[in-house]
């Protein structure tokens, strides 16, 4: 219960109590060069957001200290919902006197509480903006005392326009919410370094007289410790909570990763360690998802956006409405990332909905849908449990703990259902891994002793790049890449099967470094995560915790695609081939699957359906079979010159585990050494 205060002072309301919150174990194309003098102002309000000009006078001049307060609330681009937000609510309930636990992340649940006492002070909802764009990562270097600016280790930006397909998304979700915030939602533009993004938090602070800062972390857990220790220096309280990116909070809860490995019989940890996740999350108590906000945040927030038209609150005020009309766009005008915001409405109801309609679909493809007091059957052609709930749960409009908590109180198929369950697991997995191997964000490979095949196989460099080229555009000539490679063009998101068929393919088929996929996935996913990214690109080149079961056959329908229609709503031009046809070969015949191999189709069926390989429709670029073969060998001559210390008994990589030592990890028999060769000596 709220504690009733007998201060004349104090202002009795009438409200309605909190919803318990979430534990902590809950939960491009193109790079963007800003113009400043589009994107920020320091003049007028625009956009419904307090951007008056500068001044250092505090907000509040009351003579109780305890009720000039206000609190800052720190919306970040992995954090930008309300509901489920446990640093919002315990910004609420710390200013109206409620106790909380932010140790264990619990808000005291008070259902009765109809005549609390509090006081009204007020929240100020801030977002700050790195002026090269949201997607690389703060500075954690520093020489001379000053943060040196960062991309984000070895992956950098392209100095084009336009920003990436996750800072498209990230415009038109805080637009979204500003707009509930009812206009008062202040953005900031930063130099994107540490020390530039704590001193605006302390600037924010000594303007509105608050000292304190509540916000949701990130998964940077170094950068997370450094801003931590800044604002303190600087005299702010960082009121701060782990784990809403994740099921868990892995800064807190340790992983047994040895013992998670030794299950697997092939030492391959992301099938245990999912189950793993699957087995904590049916222990933890349950406790409710926090699905609504108080009444009374709209006071909160009228009571000091009233008194702030004569003062700044952020240093240098970012218009929303600006930044929708330059992110997305190049210099030029060209509107590419309109396809993006058309794909991805950006609110958390969109979120919610989102995953409603995955719910539904996982009861029946085609299931009912009420339009206007007018039920109607949908058809729903989706790519088997491409739920299209990565974008939402990459910005944080949607945390992991609702769609878990969704998926497991669903009344769908049995299969599909657990097999979603995993996927959610699998995410966790990545930031499990992150804790393990912090370097892992900044390019450093898990697995050593691979640097030869960090510019993939050798070739000239013009090959390279037209190779890369060919990918980029999807004009390989493999119409399931090509046909991912433009979604991702287009939509900033393919499917996940895809996502691996098309980086299997540039590793192994086309025998280019990882790392140009993990940088060009990195500027057009409209859901970029850089522990996800990371991992996925890692385990692509070999080099990851995990690496994938080498031979995604990128040439054979997948099994979601029967009917061949996510081809050929990417790759039109091929959409009059047969699914298949049979080959007379004299005494035998063969089937040939036009669709995903056009190469092996007869002339007469090109003929009839219209197309001219190399006109219509790309040749292959380059022979996959022999890149493929060329690409093992080079990894097999590179594990023949290690040191048998390198290698455990069955010829698998030994990977430090952190306090565990090395173990051996699951490496793919194609990379392995042949029987008669021999591990070096020395």
């Amino acid at each position: 219960m709220i504690s009733s205060s007998s201060s004349s002072s104090s202002s009795i309301r009438s409200c309605r109590s909190l919803v318990q919150g979430l534990s902590s174990s809950s939960s491009r194309p193109l790079s963007f060069q800003w113009h400043s003098h589009v994107c920020w102002s320091t003049t007028t309000t625009r956009s419904r957001i307090s951007t008056c000009t500068r001044s250092h006078k505090n907000i509040h001049s009351t003579k109780n200290e305890k009720e000039q307060s206000v609190v800052v609330v720190w919306f970040r681009d992995h954090a930008l919902r309300i509901q489920d937000n446990l640093a919002l609510v315990t910004a609420i309930n710390d200013n109206r006197g409620r106790p909380t636990s932010s140790d264990n992340h619990d808000v005291v649940e008070d259902d009765d509480d109809d005549d609390a006492c509090w006081t009204s002070r007020g929240l100020i909802p801030v977002f700050l903006w790195p002026k090269n764009g949201g997607t690389k990562s703060c500075s954690t270097d520093s020489a001379g005392g000053q943060d040196r600016p960062s991309r984000g280790g070895s992956i950098i930006m392209e100095k084009t326009e336009g920003g990436t397909a996750k800072d498209v998304f990230v415009v038109n979700a805080l637009q979204s919410l500003n707009a509930t915030l009812n206009g008062n939602l202040s953005v900031g533009m930063v130099e994107n370094t540490l020390h530039d993004t704590a001193r605006e938090l302390t600037d924010i602070c000594q303007r509105v007289n608050a000292n304190k800062v509540y916000y949701l972390k990130s998964h940077k857990e170094m950068e997370e410790s450094i801003l931590e220790m800044k604002l303190k220096e600087n005299g702010i309280v960082p009121v701060s909570f782990g784990g809403c990116y994740s099921l868990i909070d892995y800064a807190r809860h340790q992983v047994p990763w040895k013992d998670i490995v030794m299950e697997h019989p092939w030492r391959s940890p992301l099938i245990p360690f999912v189950e793993y996740v699957k087995k904590i999350m049916d222990e933890m108590p349950k406790k409710p998802v926090l699905l609504d906000v108080p009444r009374e945040l709209n006071r909160y927030l009228g009571d000091v956006s009233s008194r702030c038209e004569s003062s700044s609150i952020v240093s240098k005020p970012c218009i929303i409405d600006d930044l929708k009309s330059t992110v997305g766009r190049t210099e030029g005008g060209t509107n590419w990332g309109k396809s993006i915001s058309r794909a991805w409405p950006a609110s958390e109801e969109d979120a919610n909905n989102a995953l409603t309609c995955f719910l539904d679909s996982l009861k029946d493809p085609n299931h009912q849908k009420s339009n206007g007091g007018n039920t109607e059957v949908v058809v729903e052609k989706r790519t088997h449990l491409a739920s299209r709930l990565s974008p939402y749960l990459a910005r944080g409009l949607i945390s992991p703990g609702q769609v878990y908590q969704g998926i497991k109180s669903s009344l769908g198929d049995d299969i599909d259902v657990d097999s979603f369950l995993r996927r959610i697991c699998w995410r966790d997995y990545t930031y499990a891994a992150v804790h393990l191997y912090p370097k892992v964000l900044h390019g450093e490979p898990i697995r050593d002793g691979y640097e030869e095949l960090q510019d993939g196989i050798p070739m000239e460099k013009d090959e390279q790049q037209r190779r890369l080229k060919c990918w980029k555009e999807g004009k390989t000539g493999f119409p399931l890449i090509d046909a991912g490679m433009r979604q991702l063009a287009k939509e900033g998101w393919m499917p996940q099967k895809v996502r691996l068929a098309c980086s299997t393919f540039l590793v192994e088929g086309l025998g280019l470094s990882w790392k140009d996929g993990m940088q060009h996935f990195a500027e057009y996913l409209v859901d970029f995560d850089e522990s996800i990214n990371s991992n996925m690109w890692q385990n692509a080149g070999c080099v990851g915790l995990d690496p994938y079961y080498v031979g995604m056959n990128y040439k054979r329908r997948m099994y979601w695609d029967r009917t061949g229609d996510y081809v050929r709503t990417w790759c039109p031009e091929l959409d009059l081939l047969p699914d298949s046809v049979e080959i007379d070969m004299g005494k035998t015949s063969k089937v040939v699957d036009c669709l995903y191999e056009p190469w092996m189709s007869p002339e007469h069926v090109l003929d009839k359906a219209g197309i001219v390989m190399g006109e219509t429709y790309p040749n292959r670029v380059c022979n996959d079979r022999e890149t493929r073969s060329t690409f093992f060998s080079r990894v097999r001559d590179i594990r023949l010159k290690w040191p048998a210390t390198k290698i455990d008994a069955q010829k698998r990589d030994l990977v430090r585990l952190g306090s565990a030592g090395d173990v051996g990890l699951f490496t793919p028999r194609a990379l392995q050494i042949r029987e008669s060769s021999v591990y070096s000596s020395n």
